[in-house]
């Protein structure tokens, strides 16, 4: 049997606690906690798939604070779709979102990978602090692989309370747009166009 690590990085929004619970019993969990010393999401995701590996799992499950996951076949079902022919990053579908083919851009608040992706990709970029955009920096490198490829699974189900931090956290709201902008500018200024005008489902 695959072993499967979780890790969630966490400003403490309330729907951390149905996070948790919707994950199967026994599950190895590293949870980064951002509320005193704000690494950002991606230095989050970095040091939760990179301490899960080092530590001995096969495939790391990274999710948002408050995501619900539904269905007791969720973990299975990324664990087959990951070990598809050239399928480095593989994510579930938030059920407000209608089913779609798997060449879609994937739902980045529940995704699965295993070594890899930073082995042959390399790591989400810290630079997009404290969030927006290091998802897509990720996509637009394993796009341009020229090997590589994501997939998505419409049967994968998950809940999705979206933007609960920026709601719940008086500091987050404040400062949203201001970050959103800033990391914007840096993938255009990396990457050469705006992912906010190819992405419109993300």
């Amino acid at each position: 049997m695959a072993t499967v690590a979780v890790t969630i990085p966490t400003m403490g929004a309330t729907h951390l606690v149905d996070t948790l619970a919707s994950l199967p019993a026994g599950l190895p969990l590293y949870l980064r906690d951002n509320r005193e010393d704000n690494w950002g999401v991606a230095r989050s995701w970095n040091w939760g798939i990179r301490q899960a590996l080092a530590d001995g799992a096969e495939y790391v499950l990274v999710l948002n604070d408050d995501i619900q996951l539904q269905g007791h076949d969720f973990i299975d079902r990324l664990v087959a779709d990951l070990q598809r022919d050239n399928v480095i990053l593989v994510s579930g579908r938030p059920a407000h979102v209608e089913p779609a083919p798997p060449t879609r851009r994937l739902a980045m608040s529940a995704f699965l990978c295993d070594r890899r992706l930073f082995d042959e990709i390399g790591e989400f970029d810290e630079a997009f602090w404290p969030a927006y955009f290091e998802d897509d920096d990720m996509l637009h490198r394993i796009r341009v692989s020229d090997h590589w490829r994501t997939w998505f699974d419409s049967d994968a189900v998950f809940h999705h309370w979206v933007s609960s931090t920026v709601n719940q956290i008086r500091s987050a709201k404040r400062k949203h747009r201001t970050y959103f902008n800033k990391n914007r500018a840096l993938f255009i200024q990396k990457w050469g166009y705006d992912p906010t005008q190819t992405n419109k489902d993300s």
